[in-house]
């Protein structure tokens, strides 16, 4: 008798724990929160809406739906591939990030990307009616991310356009013919950008590390400066702090002036890089030799920026390599000449 008592309790436990009434409780608790922290009745109806929708989808196609990676950490290699052909290979080697076996990450594009990708989460199913627009978007313009530990492939999907509210993202995992609406809960708008994603298209220049020079004072063995317009404002500065006219002669220097420029070399970057790189037509205005790397400059036709401000920039190479932007601002406090250091 009982044992018969005990079952009955426990049948009844059972299915108040149904699917059903889940639903029915989530939607209590969701109206319990929401009047006890005065949120917006629109939240709480998508909130509600979103819980009844991934729970009616049932376990056979949510369980197994998991976008985001928990352990982060063992990733050491993404790739991402978009429609027009563009390929972006992050790799790490010796605890840093490699783009394209060429270029240092920038960090916080880096740091941006791991983190979306461990945070990530099915905010609901995509719409019957949408579904279909859906999938047909993503396999025609969706760019690809795949995911890898040190030997396998961890997650792959497919990144596809935003919402139409622009709170979530349109992506499908890699061989599944159900596409979500993904999101990160503590981020307010869609995903792509996290992933170096504009207009669905992957711009290697958006992950490249913008660095110039980044240099500690004790670190500089020799600055050389040279002026093409005016060599007598050229000069070169030695490990022992001594300070060379253009023609070898050692000239009377003002000590602090030195500190503070041997003091400017840290964190140097430039504005941009520039895909165009035939400035044959420019002649060199100045050259900056820090210990073995060698910055060239040339006159910098355009000063007028995106938002109409007059900025005063230079074009750049360092290391005979890739034509980027300088701006003046940054780089006037080392690409000084041999008056600025006179007492």
């Amino acid at each position: 008798m009982q044992n018969k008592f005990y079952r009955i309790i426990f049948n009844n436990f059972k299915n108040m724990l149904s699917k059903k009434n889940i639903i029915y409780l989530s939607i209590v608790i969701l109206i319990i929160i929401a009047c006890i922290n005065n949120s917006s009745i629109k939240n709480m109806y998508n909130n509600i809406k979103n819980i009844i929708n991934v729970n009616l989808l049932g376990n056979s196609t949510i369980a197994n739906k998991n976008f985001h990676i928990d352990d982060i950490s063992s990733i050491e290699k993404i790739i991402l591939e978009d429609r027009f052909g563009s390929k972006i290979v992050l790799k790490k080697t010796n605890k840093k990030w490699i783009v394209n076996d060429k270029y240092k990450v920038r960090s916080d594009a880096m740091t941006t990307l791991l983190s979306s990708a461990k945070e990530i989460r099915i905010k609901s199913p995509v719409a019957k009616k949408s579904k279909k627009n859906v999938i047909n978007f993503i396999k025609t313009s969706g760019v690809k991310v795949d995911f890898f530990n040190s030997t396998d492939l961890v997650k792959s999907y497919i990144i596809g356009s935003s919402t139409p509210d622009h709170l979530g993202t349109y992506m499908i995992l890699k061989n599944s013919f159900e596409p979500f609406v993904m999101h990160i809960p503590t981020h307010n708008g869609f995903l792509s950008p996290r992933y170096g994603i504009q207009s669905n298209k992957l711009d290697l220049q958006r992950w490249r590390d913008n660095q110039v020079f980044n240099f500690i004072s004790k670190d500089i063995n020799l600055i050389k400066y040279i002026n093409y317009n005016d060599n007598s404002l050229s000069y070169s500065l030695k490990s022992n702090k001594e300070i060379f006219d253009f023609n070898g002669k050692k000239i009377k220097h003002n000590p602090n002036k030195v500190v503070k420029l041997l003091n400017s070399f840290s964190n140097l970057n430039c504005e941009k890089f520039k895909e165009e790189n035939n400035i044959t037509k420019l002649n060199p205005m100045e050259q900056l030799i820090v210990n073995q790397d060698t910055l060239v400059t040339y006159s910098f036709h355009n000063n007028q920026s995106a938002d109409n401000k007059n900025i005063s920039r230079k074009y750049a190479k360092l290391n005979n390599g890739q034509l980027m932007i300088i701006q003046d601002y940054v780089f006037n406090k080392v690409l000084i000449n041999i008056s600025d250091l006179r007492h």
